[in-house]
């Protein structure tokens, strides 16, 4: 009878086990079902208060222990730097269209005539020097003739706008979610801190989350300013040269630059153009500053990515790049700090093993 107790008690136990594992589960995927639509913004967020926490940690000092206050200001800059050219950009957009859609309803749209040198040009330069001429003969007429694929060009560039205008509201809740974090870094840290030292020991949990935040600011560092600088060569070499929307291949460099696209894709045709409607020196020196320009990154990027960090520069920079490829942007930052993270627990099993042998061989030798 005692048997059938002990089982019949071992099974209400399982029971019971099963039951809360089941309630705690249930409770966690709610819990995510809930947080997920914030997930992207909140991670955005935590990237961007671990980039600008020394900034924050320094402006603190200067306000004499002022935290909050440090924080409202760099998420108000911060602010400001993404409104201000964004809103330029959507707002001069807007004014080239509608002086577009006026022209032509008016009939006062003209297009000058293309450059013989056009036609020239290898595989598109026949077919494009004839469409070019229909435009410039008969706006009207070549628009008609042309409307499924101005449609369809009309579409993709409403899509980017939606898309474009979607990513500036995340950034815009990534920036002031980034400013709640740093004005609670002194409670946060700790707690970060506590949670990799009961996974991975004391020593190394604080190793793991201080090449954590090293690895997030070497990525901001390596790539975006990698990319900043880079595009800021080629855009001044955009309008000193006076090249066609200017300001919107100056976004498409910026986008091919952070995304680890080659730049020579923008750069290439330009210097095709420059050479077919300008020629002589002013091409020339066009190229040459685009090739330096494009190439710039070669240099900048070695001596930017993986500063001060005990991790290769390598397992930064296949993290950063696959896990862009993974999870597109925000997987820049994702894929390079999991990617530190593997290799600091590869490192910390390798470390384990070689004490173990160590200790093997002394006891040995004791022996």
């Amino acid at each position: 009878m005692s048997i059938k107790k002990a089982a019949n008690s071992l099974e209400k136990e399982h029971i019971e086990s099963y039951i809360k594992t089941a309630l705690i589960f249930a409770i966690v995927v709610i819990c995510f079902l809930i947080f997920k639509p914030f997930l992207v913004p909140v991670i955005w967020g935590m990237i961007i208060a671990i980039a600008f926490h020394p900034l924050h940690v320094r402006l603190t000092k200067l306000l004499k222990g002022k935290s909050g206050l440090s924080a409202t200001i760099i998420t108000l800059v911060l602010l400001a730097l993404l409104l201000i050219p964004s809103g330029s950009f959507v707002s001069s957009l807007f004014e080239n269209v509608k002086d577009l859609s006026a022209q032509l309803k008016s009939g006062e749209l003209m297009v000058n005539e293309p450059p013989e040198k056009v036609a020239g040009w290898p595989l598109i330069g026949k077919s494009l020097y004839n469409s070019w001429h229909q435009f410039a003969v008969d706006v009207s007429a070549a628009a008609t003739q042309f409307q499924p694929q101005i449609e369809a060009l009309g579409l993709k560039v409403l899509n980017f706008f939606k898309g474009f205008m979607g990513s500036i509201l995340v950034f815009m809740l990534s920036i002031i979610i980034s400013g709640l974090f740093l004005a609670n870094s002194t409670s946060g840290y700790p707690f970060i801190y506590k949670l990799f030292n009961r996974l991975a020991g004391e020593k190394k949990g604080t190793e793991i989350v201080d090449n954590s935040k090293k690895t997030v600011s070497s990525v901001v560092t390596g790539i975006l300013g990698t990319a900043i600088i880079q595009t800021a060569i080629i855009s001044a070499a955009l309008f000193v040269f006076k090249i066609p929307l200017a300001a919107l291949l100056t976004l498409v460099t910026f986008f091919f630059a952070v995304a680890q696209i080659p730049v020579f894709l923008v750069i290439i045709p330009l210097i095709i153009y420059m050479f077919s409607a300008v020629g002589g020196a002013p091409a020339v020196l066009f190229t040459v500053w685009g090739i330096v320009g494009a190439l710039s990154d070669n240099v900048l990027k070695p001596m930017l990515l993986g500063r001060g960090l005990n991790i290769p520069m390598l397992v930064i920079l296949i993290g950063a790049i696959g896990g862009m490829l993974l999870m597109g942007m925000i997987g820049l930052f994702i894929g390079a700090v999991v990617m530190a993270l593997g290799y600091q627990i590869l490192q910390l099993w390798f470390d384990d093993v070689q004490e173990q042998l160590e200790t093997t061989d002394v006891k040995n030798a004791e022996d």
